[in-house]
């Protein structure tokens, strides 16, 4: 496959172009809402539209991220203010050195001509020199990290907290589990933990170094202009030519191959975390081969990337030492002659040197800095794009909100009064999988309509990948992506149970407690009850509630799974149950005794299940198959006036009493 060609400002403008086309066929989308409220929406926003506009270059992009640090308000203010304090120790650092260079040109003209006095006049003025500007230097390094440090925590906390919170009110909007199935931006952690870390860091030196250059060159130049206006020309002429070189033949391509390499090393550590977290099921399948193989291909892509940057910096190593080793020559050659002529004393000399060496090295920053700004750009980049994944979430969210929009090019959901007698209710429910990248949305479902009333239970029946998870994930509000009504009873009081449950890094007390850990006024006796209610009492056997172990990999599937029912149990306020085959890892004996606690607990629940054991403990079935298969109407249909042709779609829905279901099922309608 051929190498993808360096970034340019063409490249920026094409990825500026596929954003704005994006927000386009965001607005096609919802051609059924009020055109000037979604324009306002979208657009009024100021950070979302700066956001969009940030994109077209590394340099704006810098500038949102660095923007959003100084308007942060809670330190935003004594930012500003240990900022301008580290520019008058960084003036005060200046004035120091170029007083030195003074004091050091006066100190080798004295030695030249043999003057004791003056020799041993500047020897003291060096000492007292070094004794002022140390505290500075000091001072300068403290304030320095101290930003540093602020700077991190308000961008790793803005991004982590958009990344970690729900961000809709209704439904579960949260937006790392739509990156996560949207598969739009690889390696979330990594941007977060690692790449904020490494932008402030280098950015903030190229700013301290960038500033620090502009003042070191408008005060040697006059250094230099006062011994010769010449030797200035020559320095910037030499200068220019070293940067331009640098930036445009090598720039480009070592950003390439830095971008490259960050994305092909987050994969590989990525590979490796998934066969540490599947290590069971590797070690079952006796996979340790076709993992290796997978890893090696991963890793010999990743070396060969790795010698082509190898390549490309060798060759800007060459250069660049060629370039300034160079100026030990440059740097005589233009004020030996004037001193040889009697024009200037020798003090001169190591002035100039001084003076040459600190505008030189001025204005070669960017060629001395090429790899580290390729490295922050890449940081930049990775980061933006993270930024604009989140707020584009925020606006799907917003815009979902508006009058007009919900219900038709979304899904909507709305809590049902206290007094309604359904817990659950869906109205003409076109059900659609989440976009994917380079992966066609289908529609699951059309036209989906049933009711659950306080005190039923529904068990979703039907083939192996037809859509049953599909459909219990769009009630719990994490997926979204069609058109329609669901509709329940309040939020708090609706619990999602997967198959396999999420073990929280914690106590045994958290994990029952999860997510409420820090605020729950549960008691510990409580708990206890719980735990022996779902015949986990064996576990208090050999651990207490305060013991912190990896839950996850200590307690089997099943265990998991009888954790996630005692959760439910501590917990009066939940009136709805959403049960993801959540039994399917537990022996028959707890999963009757799970499912007779949820009677006696819970109004009502919705299943996800294949086991025929099930069936005992619900009151209706929502039986699912393909449309246009055998069976679907007919006989069914005709069994009860309660059994109903539900949809017309990909997929056929039928809702059923128990008894109905059961009944055609012994005369093989179904």
């Amino acid at each position: 496959m051929a190498e993808r060609q360096p970034s340019s400002k063409w490249g920026d403008r094409l990825r500026l172009f596929r954003v704005r086309a994006r927000v386009r066929c965001f607005r096609k989308r919802r051609d059924d809402l009020d055109d000037d409220l979604l324009t306002q929406d979208l657009e009024s926003d100021p950070k979302s539209r700066e956001a969009l506009e940030a994109e077209s270059s590394v340099l704006h992009s810098a500038l949102f991220l660095t923007r959003s640090f100084f308007a942060d308000p809670l330190i935003g203010r004594r930012a500003i203010c240990l900022s301008a304090v580290s520019v008058i120790l960084l003036l005060a650092e200046i004035s120091c050195f170029l007083y030195f260079s003074k004091v050091q040109g006066n100190y080798m003209t004295a030695l030249q001509q043999k003057d004791v006095d003056g020799f041993y006049h500047g020897l003291w003025m060096v000492g007292v020199v070094i004794m002022v500007i140390s505290p500075i230097i000091a001072l300068h390094e403290y304030t320095g990290g101290v930003l540093r440090m602020w700077w991190r925590s308000s961008l790793t906390k803005r991004l982590a907290k958009s990344y970690l919170s729900n961000s809709g009110a209704g439904q579960s909007h949260s937006l790392f589990y739509r990156l996560a199935i949207s598969g739009e931006i690889d390696n979330p952690d990594q941007r977060i933990c690692q790449d904020i870390a490494d932008f402030v860091d280098v950015a903030f030196r190229l700013v301290q170094d960038t500033l620090r250059t502009f003042l070191s060159i408008m005060g040697f130049a006059g250094v230099l202009y006062s011994i010769s206006p010449m030797i200035c020309v020559y320095v910037v002429v030499y200068a220019l030519f070293g940067t331009l070189v640098s930036a445009l033949g090598f720039g480009p391509w070592i950003a390439h191959f830095q971008h490259k390499r960050v994305r092909q090393e987050a994969d590989l550590r990525y590979g490796l975390i998934r066969v540490r977290e599947n290590a069971e099921s590797v070690a079952f399948f006796r996979g340790g081969e076709a993992e290796w193989s997978n890893f090696s291909d991963h890793f010999t892509s990743l070396l060969d990337t790795i010698y082509k940057g190898i390549l490309v910096s060798s060759g800007y190593s060459v250069f660049n030492r060629t370039f300034h080793w160079a100026t030990f020559a440059v740097s005589p050659l233009l004020v030996g002659p004037a001193y040889l002529r009697g024009e200037v004393p020798f003090g001169a000399i190591s002035q100039t040197s001084m003076a040459f060496g600190s505008i030189f090295g001025g204005l070669t920053l960017i060629m001395d800095r090429i790899e580290s700004l390729s490295n922050v750009a890449v940081r930049i980049r990775r980061l933006q794009a993270l930024e604009l994944a989140l707020q584009r979430g925020e606006d799907n969210v917003k815009a979902a909100q508006l009058p007009g929009f919900a219900g038709k090019s979304c899904i909507a959901s709305q809590e049902l009064s206290a007094s309604d007698p359904a817990v659950l209710r869906l109205r003409e429910v076109t059900l659609l999988t989440p976009p994917r990248n380079e992966v066609i949305q289908q529609t699951l479902s059309r036209q989906l309509s049933l009711e659950l009333c306080g005190g039923q239970s529904l068990l979703i029946v039907g083939e192996s990948g037809i859509g049953k998870s599909s459909l219990l994930r769009a009630i719990a509000g994490l997926w979204s992506d069609g058109s329609g009504h669901i509709d329940l009873c309040s939020r708090d009081s609706v619990f999602f149970m997967p198959q396999k449950p999420y073990m929280f890094l914690g106590s045994l007390r958290d994990q029952l407690l999860y997510p409420h850990v820090r605020d729950s006024i549960t008691t510990d006796a409580q708990i206890v009850d719980a735990l022996r209610q779902v015949n986990l009492g064996s576990l208090l056997d050999h651990h207490n509630l305060s013991d912190t172990k990896d839950w996850a990999s200590l307690l089997s599937l099943g265990q998991q799974q009888r954790i996630n029912f005692a959760r439910v149990l501590l917990r009066p306020q939940v009136q709805l149950a959403l049960i993801d085959e959540g039994t399917s890892a537990c022996d028959p004996a707890n999963e009757a005794q799970l499912y007779r606690l949820l009677q006696q607990r819970l109004r009502s629940y919705v299943s996800v299940g294949h086991r025929p054991a099930l069936q005992q403990f619900h009151s209706h079935v929502l039986w699912m198959s393909q449309a246009g298969q055998p069976g679907q109407a007919g006989p069914v249909a005709e069994a009860s006036s309660a059994a109903r042709q539900v949809s017309s779609g990909p997929t056929s829905f039928r809702k059923l009493t128990m008894a109905e279901y059961q009944q055609a099922n012994l005369s093989n309608q179904l």
